[in-house]
């Protein structure tokens, strides 16, 4: 493999100390920058990968007009839900960003709890939390629409609808 030099301008400190941390290592400059190249190449590639792959699935649900376990029918309800604070679907969602910030986990009986409790926690409060919770973790024609799976007993974001729950979170925070 043939090798190519590459000049850039670098902070003195961080020269420095990159410099002491070579002699600590005993390593090669070249050897250990290529290896940072390498590992931030894969990760670019990666990323870039992962919103090719979303906005390919979001296009060819926009075109079928389908929505199924593979396609994520929530990707197009949670801009909804995330403006209208009095739908189940949005206490149920806040509830869940509000145990994670305080727990840094969901476990289902506290989310269960909080959605049950009326008199506490009025922003979150859902009559029938069960039947509600039910249809956000499942994605068929008559469902909410899949936004949650159980792990553990505890609940997780669904990984296919994520990125975009991410996107109106802090709508479902205020």
């Amino acid at each position: 493999m043939s090798k190519s030099t590459y000049h850039c301008c670098i902070n003195e400190d961080v020269l420095e100390k990159f410099n002491l941390a070579l002699l600590l290592n005993k390593e090669d400059a070249g050897d250990v920058l290529e290896k940072y190249m390498r590992q931030y190449i894969s990760y670019s590639f990666s990323k870039a990968s992962e919103i090719y792959k979303t906005s390919t699935v979001l296009q060819n649900t926009r075109v079928n007009g389908e929505a199924n376990s593979d396609t994520g029918k929530a990707i197009f309800r949670i801009p909804r839900w995330a403006k209208k604070s009095n739908q189940y679907n949005h206490k149920i969602v806040r509830a869940y960003f509000q145990i994670e910030s305080e727990l840094g986990y969901v476990p289902l009986n506290a989310l269960e709890k909080r959605c049950s409790d009326e008199i506490n926690h009025s922003d979150t409060y859902v009559r029938d939390f069960r039947g509600n919770f039910n249809q956000m973790k499942i994605d068929s024609p008559k469902s909410h629409g899949k936004v949650f799976e159980i792990e553990n007993e505890n609940v997780i974001v669904w990984g296919y609808i994520k990125e975009i729950l991410m996107e109106y979170k802090e709508d479902f925070c205020k």
